[in-house]
């Protein structure tokens, strides 16, 4: 009786150990690529990734400023890519550094500007036109957009800011154009 009781322990222990091998193999592996602003998304994080289905990715958090962030990922199998977005304003910590969880591995990650990515300065206007941006605000259950004229997208989210009291917050600054002068 003992024997059969052994062998019975034996193969449970067996049966446990190759189960766990099988998932941990299947998962697959994922590498950091980058982090970058996207307008109208929010933060976004790019991994290369190979093995994965969405639902590998669900509960994925970003740390960053004493709290916890939920992220929203989706596999692109096409390229191999996982894309997170954190619906939340990150940007507020732009230049610290976020540690992020994702089916099973943490990464440590910089958390981008809204202006990290270059702008051309060279951009002029046609006569009658001036350089700016439409920024759309959001407070009191509706959203409004306002072109606001500035030369880069700092000086016009700075002149945003100065409306916020009376418009709510900024939802969006959309990029630099030209946009005919009112008569």
């Amino acid at each position: 009786m003992r024997r059969v009781f052994v062998l019975w322990v034996m193969a449970v222990w067996v049966s446990v150990l190759w189960l766990g091998v099988g998932k941990a193999s299947a998962a697959g592996t994922i590498t950091y690529v980058d982090s970058q602003f996207v307008q109208g998304k929010g933060v976004s994080f790019v991994f290369e990734a190979t093995g994965f289905r969405n639902k590998n990715l669900k509960g994925a958090t970003i740390f960053v400023g004493s709290n916890f962030y939920d992220l929203f990922c989706t596999v692109n199998k096409e390229k191999t890519l996982i894309v997170c977005v954190a619906r939340e304003p990150l940007t507020q910590y732009a230049g610290q550094v976020g540690v992020i969880r994702l089916a099973g591995h943490t990464f440590q990650v910089i958390v981008p500007n809204k202006f990290d990515k270059p702008v051309d300065e060279s951009f002029t206007c046609p006569s009658g036109s001036m350089l700016g941006a439409w920024v759309t605000f959001e407070g009191y259950g509706e959203s409004v957009a306002i072109f606001f004229d500035g030369n880069t997208l700092e000086e016009i989210e700075e002149e945003a800011q100065e409306w916020e009291i009376e418009l709510g917050n900024i939802l969006e600054i959309g990029p630099l154009e030209c946009e005919e002068v009112p008569l």
